[in-house]
Order: structure tokens, then C-alpha cells, then sequence
């Protein structure tokens, strides 16, 4: 389990009650399957959830 000193020392913000992210395969049609890949699900699932922990908050000039 990742702790809030670790996120905050990889330079995020620690969100004090978390959150989460629905990913649908409809909002990355062709990507989908990669993106599944890349979170290690399965494509014909019919969503995704992302636990949030932390966020970086970047502006526009910025370097990401």
C-alpha cells in the first residue's frame, strides 16, 4: 500500500478522502484495449475504476 508520504514525495497532493475514476470503453474506443493492457483488465469489461489518491495540478505554461 502506497502512503500519503510517498505520494507527496512524488509531488502530488494528497486528496484527504480519496476518489475515483470511471473509465468507459466508450470514452477511449480506440484505445481501449491498450489501456486495459496497461491496467492489467480485462477489454470486455464494461468499465473502469480508478482509485485517486493524489493529484498534480498543471497550468497552462507549465511543463508536465
Amino acid at each position: 500500500m502506497i502512503t500519503e508520504k510517498q505520494v507527496e514525495q512524488a509531488g502530488y497532493r494528497v486528496l484527504p478522502d480519496g476518489g475515483h475514476i470511471k473509465i468507459y470503453p466508450t470514452d477511449f474506443p480506440h484505445d481501449w484495449e491498450s489501456l486495459c493492457q496497461d491496467f492489467g483488465v480485462d477489454p470486455k469489461c464494461k468499465k473502469v475504476v480508478l482509485c485517486v489518491c493524489g493529484v498534480i495540478e498543471i497550468n497552462e505554461g507549465e511543463e508536465e
